[in-house]
């Protein structure tokens, strides 16, 4: 690290968060919603006021037309959608070479908070539910090997049980769909 902190001898990767159409697709991939679908036409991620000029509004409720990869998103000029327009997705305005990248406390609560992720941590707690029954240690290595590809430690199982006895399933998806392990490249 004294020789190398930025990492420009590529001795380690740095972490790297995924894009916002990563994010929103691995989302609807875990909580089992993802339309796989290919072709058809787009999907809106806002609601459009028609009058003497169209408005755009942030949807806030989502259906099944909504579930598809976020590469079919009709892209709004100059509008970014309401939950991961935050993470530099850029508008359908713009030329993007390069794409920036930030961090910000409006990414997390954005995720944290956003109609979709309450949505898509109740889905996924009923998928749980259908796959692993009702045994809540069974969910948490189900959702563990949905969420990170991997099996959790003992002790991250006794925590994640302690945390869904107390707060409920749902809330617990909502943690899983933010930990970084979800949303960053190791």
């Amino acid at each position: 690290m004294k020789v190398d902190a930025a990492s420009r001898l590529l001795w380690r990767f740095p972490p790297r968060r995924l894009e916002a159409e990563g994010i929103r697709d691995s989302i609807l991939a875990v909580s089992g919603n993802l339309d796989r679908a290919t072709g058809g036409p787009s999907f809106f991620l806002h609601e459009v006021d028609r009058e003497n000029v169209y408005h755009y509004q942030p949807k806030e409720k989502f259906g099944p037309a909504e579930t598809r990869r976020m590469v079919y998103a009709f892209k709004v000029r100059m509008e970014q959608d309401g939950i991961f327009g935050s993470f530099d997705c850029p508008d359908g305005s713009l030329v993007m070479p390069k794409r920036s990248v930030s961090t910000t406390p409006l990414q997390a609560l954005n995720l944290f908070n956003s109609r979709f992720i309450l949505d898509q941590s109740e889905t996924f707690a009923a998928r749980l539910r259908k796959e692993s029954g009702d045994d809540i240690a069974a969910q948490v290595r189900q959702a563990w090997q949905l969420a990170f590809n991997r099996a959790p430690e003992k002790s991250e199982v006794k925590g994640a049980v302690e945390f869904a006895k107390a707060e409920g399933l749902p809330a617990f998806c909502r943690a899983v769909l933010n930990a970084n392990e979800f949303l960053f490249i190791p």
